[in-house]
């Protein structure tokens, strides 16, 4: 087998996808570090890698990178505070954010080599603070400021042609939801339909990429449902039923069969919307989410007189 050093594997994976260097690097590191790094001449940080990586698309291969004792406690301290953020342990989330940040203002690296642990702590701070009721309006602001740090010319509605990492889609995300909840419902759905395109034109593989897909694909048809745009709410469950199957991402295919027959009972379709309905009960219960499926047929019953 052929040996290949981490930056000839990222520099093959960016010419074969005919990116610049200028695109691959932008707000993660200089076009000169990425091109040392990329002739052998400089050894990237665990985050640098991540990050090229992720806007790659091949985040989920393994590459093992050399971490120095500093970077371990920072990378580990990561961790810690993603699992605190996901299970809603916000007193636990708020005391790793301060050991976390303390690390990072030990570190005596180039501003660049922190930028992107500096950023993830940001937005995990934001959402602390949100957990404890600032307003969405502090939350905007603190988002914008946030993503800017590797995307200083976002306007706050456009992708562009940018190239992004899992945390900036995140960010991107919330500040997509932060519109919508303060009554900017066009911005949420123009930023949130940018994401979701982006996704599907570069790196819908990867399973944990799919994961907020999906949960993007949810927030806007549950606005678009909101505000009566129904039509438009079908097209986007169908699109992301064919990804679904193209992909084999059974657990949000079943949601999402479920969210296209409400859109078509909405539409007046109702023998359609009932074949879709037992579709996605039918797909529930293949996959041992029995309870998710009488939740479908209670709500087809209640709110559409549809009988499964």
């Amino acid at each position: 087998m052929a040996y290949y050093t981490i930056g000839e594997l990222i520099r093959g994976a960016r010419e074969r996808q005919k990116y610049s260097q200028e695109e691959l690097s932008y707000g993660i590191c200089a076009v000169s570090t990425l091109s040392r790094i990329e002739n052998g001449l400089q050894v990237p940080g665990k985050k640098i890698v991540e990050g090229l990586m992720q806007r790659l698309g091949a985040a989920n291969r393994i590459y093992h990178v050399y971490l120095n004792q500093e970077e371990r406690e920072r990378y580990e301290l990561e961790q810690q505070l993603t699992r605190s953020l996901g299970s809603g342990n916000f007193e636990q989330a708020e005391y790793v954010a301060a050991c976390m940040e303390k690390k990072i203002k030990r570190n005596s690296s180039r501003a660049s080599w922190r930028k992107m642990e500096e950023q993830y702590l940001a937005f995990a701070k934001i959402l602390i603070q949100k957990q404890k009721g600032k307003s969405a309006e502090w939350v905007l602001e603190e988002l914008l400021h946030t993503i800017h740090m590797t995307m200083p010319d976002f306007d706050g509605i456009h992708i562009k042609s940018r190239l992004l990492t899992y945390h900036e889609m995140i960010i991107l995300n919330n500040i997509g939801c932060t519109y919508y909840n303060l009554g900017r419902v066009m911005d949420g759905i123009q930023l949130l339909f940018g994401l979701k395109e982006y996704m599907e034109t570069h790196i819908l593989g990867s399973d944990e990429i799919f994961l907020k897909y999906a949960m993007i694909l949810q927030n806007l048809y549950s606005w678009l449902g909101q505000e009566g745009m129904y039509e438009d709410a079908l097209s986007l469950c169908q699109t992301g039923i064919e990804y679904c199957i193209e992909y084999g991402k059974l657990h949000t295919f079943p949601e999402l069969l479920y969210s296209k027959a409400c859109a078509l009972a909405e539409l007046g379709h109702c023998d359609m919307s009932k074949e879709i309905f037992k579709q996605s009960v039918a797909v529930f219960q293949a996959i041992n989410q029995q309870e998710h499926a009488e939740q479908v047929k209670t709500y087809a019953k209640v709110h559409y007189d549809i009988f499964l």
